[in-house]
C-alpha cells in the first residue's frame, strides 16, 4: 500500500484559520497602538503649547495684570490680532497662530506676594482628542 503525502483538507482549513485568528489579533494590536500613539503625540504638542504660554509670563513679556481676569483662547484663535502678542514683541505671530490654533488655553495669573513681586500664573491647554478633549495644567510662580 502507498503512503500519502501533503496535507488533508481538513489540516489545510484549520492551518487558515489559526492564521487567520493570530493575524486579526496581530492587526487589532497594532491598530490600537497607532491610535494610542497619536493620541500620546498630540498631547505631547498641547504640554509644549501650554509650556510655551508659561515661558512668556517666565520671560515677563506678556502682562500678569491682563490676565488677572481669566482669559480664554478658543480653538483656531488668531494670535496674530491680538494687542497682547503684538505689544509683547514676539517675532514670529503667524507661526505661534499656526502652532497654537490646535488648542484651547485658559490663561489666569493672580498676586501670589508683593515683597518681592510674585505671580501665580495657571495655564490650562486643552486638546481635541477621540472621543473628547484632553486637558494639560500647569501652574508656576513667576516673579515680576
Amino acid at each position: 500500500m502507498r503512503t500519502r503525502r501533503g496535507f488533508s483538507l481538513i489540516e489545510v482549513l484549520i492551518a487558515l484559520v489559526v492564521v487567520t485568528v493570530v493575524s486579526f489579533a496581530a492587526v487589532t494590536t497594532m491598530v490600537s497602538s497607532m491610535r494610542h500613539n497619536a493620541d500620546n503625540r498630540v498631547r505631547s504638542q498641547a504640554v509644549a503649547a501650554t509650556e510655551a504660554w508659561m515661558d512668556r509670563f517666565r520671560s515677563r513679556s506678556l502682562p500678569f495684570n491682563y490676565f488677572s481676569t481669566p482669559r480664554s483662547y478658543d480653538y483656531g484663535y488668531d494670535y496674530t490680532n491680538d494687542s497682547v502678542f503684538t505689544a509683547s514683541g514676539d517675532p514670529n505671530l503667524a507661526e505661534i497662530a499656526q502652532e497654537w490654533g490646535r488648542f484651547k488655553f485658559e490663561v489666569k495669573t493672580e498676586p501670589f506676594s508683593t515683597n518681592p513681586v510674585i505671580w501665580r500664573v495657571l495655564v490650562t491647554g486643552y486638546y481635541k482628542k477621540r472621543g473628547g478633549e484632553g486637558r494639560v495644567e500647569l501652574v508656576s510662580l513667576v516673579r515680576q
